[in-house]
């Protein structure tokens, strides 16, 4: 079972090495060292706000696993056009055990029970289809392809846009 929490300050070893390690962010999540973007956000109380907010992702043993962020986003004139997208990092020792799915199902049932915002969102690059599956399985709908929509690695790359809607299983 896979569950979501606050962090806490023991955490913040466990996240911040998504932020330090590239094989530890992963092929699709290393974006360059960004050291301590977690435990400084923790620090200044601004990890859980009105427009954006990272939970853990545990499992059975309540052990962190990895994090679950959200920001709000504008796909239209606010605050009517706005939209929450997600993202997350497992760590590599718990990939493929279904906690990414299992965490992102969560954070859009925490969001459409918390807030008014109609629709969630999340994009992976095209080739992260470990991903897409894991999206699909928490009930979001692939829409489209973001062509040249990320930067990383000296490359431009296309992402696919997926989203889950309010009521939406």
């Amino acid at each position: 079972m896979t569950w979501l929490r606050k962090i806490v300050e023991a955490d913040l070893d466990v996240l911040d090495r998504q932020r330090n390690d590239p094989d530890a962010a992963g092929e699709f999540n290393w974006h360059g060292f960004r050291p301590g973007g977690v435990r400084r956000r923790w620090e200044a109380q601004e990890i859980f706000t009105e427009n954006q907010g990272v939970l853990a992702v545990v499992d059975d043993d309540s052990e962190i696993v990895g994090d679950v962020a959200w920001i709000r986003m504008h796909n239209g004139p606010p605050p009517n056009g706005d939209c929450w997208n997600v993202g997350i990092w497992i760590v590599p020792e718990a990939r493929g055990k279904g906690h990414g799915s299992a965490a992102q199902r969560l954070v859009a049932a925490y969001l459409f029970d918390n807030t008014y915002l109609e629709r969630v969102e999340a994009g992976t690059e095209i080739g992260n289809v470990g991903e897409q599956r894991a999206l699909e399985k928490a009930g979001f709908t692939r829409e489209g392809v973001l062509r040249k929509a990320c930067f990383r690695g000296g490359h431009w790359r296309d992402m696919v846009v997926y989203s889950k809607l309010r009521g939406e299983p």
